[in-house]
């Protein structure tokens, strides 16, 4: 009866912390990283066929502040990511994608009760918003697990398992893979050096690497001058196929959750 009565009051006290770490997080806010880059492939002559704009867009709405069974809390977020021909005459827009979700998340607390990650399972949709023959989509759940492991190093690990078909893109994950692991690495307080990698399940080299480098121009702000690389398949959804090797620079504002 005493070890029921003292794990009822470990619990509580959980939820009570809990409650505490979700009532200081906005109720709004943006949701990964929101960045505008320009740049050309690698390896040519810039020109406005190989050279474009790329920029990325999120948000995550917190739906209930009532914790859920399990300590977890409901969520909704969208993120969208664009590549812009600005060097074209007319500046089309290329593909837009598009990417709502709808989950529940549960963070995760170090020995000094300070939040350090967690894990979010979600229901995800993505698109770029085309028909015919141009059209690509698909559904998929997702789990995704973040663990800040110093002040200097964080990881995560995702994994994706599709529902249904595959809208004009059957053999998606033959080349973007069922999940990614990202690596952020920060040596000084204004630096972080970011990798996200994906590999296909095939014996070829199919996937993709995406290496940043951040530099925070001001400690009292979340906007960054970012360098983006990215080489590999899967970049966009209309291109899935197609090798990517992408350099660009540009404005980042980053979210800090877990770093401040």
């Amino acid at each position: 009866m005493a070890s029921y009565i003292l794990v009822a009051q470990n619990d509580d006290k959980m939820s009570a912390r809990y409650q505490e770490e979700l009532s200081k997080t906005p109720s709004f806010s943006i949701y990964g990283d929101n960045y505008f880059i320009t740049g050309t492939r690698i390896n040519e002559s810039p020109n406005s066929e190989n050279s474009d704009a790329k920029f990325q867009l999120g948000f995550k709405q917190i739906i209930s502040r009532d914790l859920l069974p399990f300590n977890t809390h409901l969520f909704f977020t969208y993120r969208q990511i664009s590549f812009w021909d600005i060097y074209q005459d007319s500046f089309p827009f290329r593909e837009t994608n598009y990417n709502p979700s709808l989950g529940i998340g549960h963070l995760t607390f170090d020995e000094n009760d300070k939040a350090n990650g967690g894990l979010w399972l979600a229901f995800e949709h993505q698109s770029n918003g085309r028909d015919g023959k141009n059209s690509r989509s698909w559904n998929y759940f997702s789990l995704l697990y973040y663990k800040s492991f110093s002040e200097k190093f964080h990881a995560s690990i995702s994994a994706w398992a599709p529902i249904g078909t595959k809208d004009g893109n059957q053999d998606l994950l033959e080349y973007i893979g069922y999940g990614e692991l990202t690596t952020i690495w920060r040596p000084a307080d204004i630096l972080f050096v970011e990798g996200k990698f994906r590999k296909a399940l095939r014996a070829d080299w199919r996937g993709s690497a995406q290496i940043s480098v951040n530099l925070r121009y001001s400690k009292s702000t979340n906007q960054f001058i970012y360098l983006q690389y990215f080489v590999g398949q899967g970049e966009s959804l209309i291109d899935y196929q197609s090798n990517s090797n992408f350099l660009r620079i540009g404005i980042i504002f980053k979210d800090l959750l877990f770093w401040e």
